[in-house]
């Protein structure tokens, strides 16, 4: 229906306000006032409505005045956009319902949550279609989404509907039914300000697949729906359909409550088993407690043998070493002795021997240097032998040394490797345990 020159005027004025070509006492909002009276005059089943302004001003930005009414006029006849606004608006409804399926059978999960928060398609929905997204979008999107509109036909509203719910669908999840209306009134037309997320949502848009007979399918289901409300004027029809779904509910109810009763069985005989299970579970670790009880005292017997066993060798250890370090102070000492002796035999002959050689030379002298047996000379032979024997007596004490001097070592080595094999450390750490 054609509504008042005034109310177009003031729906005119909430057009494109930030928009110089159309603010108020601009030749934009003129021209926009005349091609929306024209139309209106030209279309009495439908007229003016709230919305279309918007679609004459973005056509009006590309043409002159005669043009845009033109392609305007082929937009509402020709792509069947009219019959959005014709009485009752049966057919945005239907584009309601067909977007309603396609986010049940594309986006499954946001159609979940918009139910659970009882959100309806035509809550943020309405203006999208009724404006060919131009309302709330930047131009140079809304350019391209009527480009598209004008080349693919109607579809293009599905298509696009769809891009921004799904290029959005996080952020909607992340929101309640308050949190959604703000989202889609506020923060989604300011997301596709960027260039790049308009640029995505077209190439999005683009590859959503509208089935023609999965299409035809849900008007038919959506015609059906509006048959059996009409129908339902009727207080009989009425009845008879109320009839026939307490029918159906018991009949559900019924079938519900056979399966409860069937899993509530299953449930039990599963608890049964679980519990046949941990009882079984619960013997063989009562039993593995008593081994672990049993080892752990036999080992606790067995730490406590292997102290004693480590205190006894630590002391044979020690005793070995003191023994060991006195044998070899005893040897030494010895040696020393041996030293000394023979540094005295050897002083006390080299000191005889000088006698007799003195005592030769003066026989010899008195002699008148003729050679004689000189008694003296078998002193110095014996006194010779004896340091001969000395000398051996000191060999035989020094291999003795050695020999002690090789014992010590040797136990020492034993007792190191002992120590390195890890059999001392062994023992220490089961005793620390």
């Amino acid at each position: 229906a054609v509504v008042s020159t005034q109310s177009t005027g003031w729906d005119l004025n909430r057009t494109f306000p930030g928009n110089e070509f159309f603010q108020e006492g601009k030749d934009g909002q003129r021209r926009l006032y005349h091609v929306c009276k024209s139309y209106a005059g030209s279309d009495q089943e439908v007229g003016y409505c709230q919305g279309l302004s918007f679609i004459v001003a973005v056509l009006l930005l590309h043409l002159e005045e005669e043009d845009a009414f033109a392609l305007f006029s082929v937009v509402m006849k020709e792509y069947q956009f009219r019959n959005m606004f014709k009485k009752g608006f049966q057919m945005l409804q239907l584009k309601f319902f067909v977007l309603e399926r396609l986010i049940e059978d594309q986006l499954p999960d946001l159609w979940n949550h918009f139910q659970d928060h009882e959100l309806s398609t035509q809550m943020y929905a309405s203006q999208w279609f009724l404006t060919l997204f131009s309302a709330k979008f930047p131009l140079g999107l809304v350019y391209r989404i009527v480009d598209m509109f004008l080349t693919e036909g109607p579809d293009t509203l599905f298509k696009i509907a769809m891009s921004l719910l799904k290029l959005s669908k996080k952020e909607l999840l992340s929101h309640d039914f308050e949190g959604m209306l703000k989202y889609f009134r506020v923060s989604l037309p300011k997301r596709f300000m960027n260039k790049k997320q308009g640029h995505k949502l077209l190439s999005t848009a683009a590859g959503i697949k509208i089935k023609p007979g999965k299409v035809a399918i849900w008007e038919a289901e959506f015609h059906k729906q509006q048959d059996e409300k009409r129908s339902l004027q009727d207080p009989l029809r009425r009845l008879e359909h109320e009839l026939k779904q307490s029918i159906e509910a018991n009949h559900r109810l019924e079938q519900e409550n056979d399966m409860l009763v069937q899993h509530l069985t299953q449930s039990q005989v599963g608890m049964r088993h679980q519990l046949d299970d941990l009882e079984k579970r619960n013997l063989e670790l009562k039993r593995d407690l008593s081994k672990m009880t049993t080892s752990y005292e036999e080992t606790a017997e067995c730490n406590k043998a292997l102290s004693a066993e480590i205190l006894r060798t630590k002391n044979l250890y020690h005793n070995s070493i003191m023994e060991g370090d006195d044998e070899r102070a005893r040897h030494k000492l010895t040696i020393q002795e041996y030293h000394t002796m023979c540094r005295s035999i050897e002083e006390r002959h080299e000191k005889e021997k000088q006698e007799l050689n003195q005592e030769v030379i003066e026989i010899k002298a008195k002699v008148g240097g003729k050679d004689i047996d000189i008694p003296s000379e078998q002193r110095l032979r014996e006194l010779e032998m004896e340091l001969a024997k000395t000398k051996l007596c000191l060999v035989e004490a020094n291999c003795k040394a050695q020999e002690y001097e090789h014992d010590c070592t040797n136990l020492r080595e034993k007792l190191k490797n002992l120590d390195n094999s890890g059999v001392l450390t062994q023992l220490k750490a089961r005793l620390n345990r």
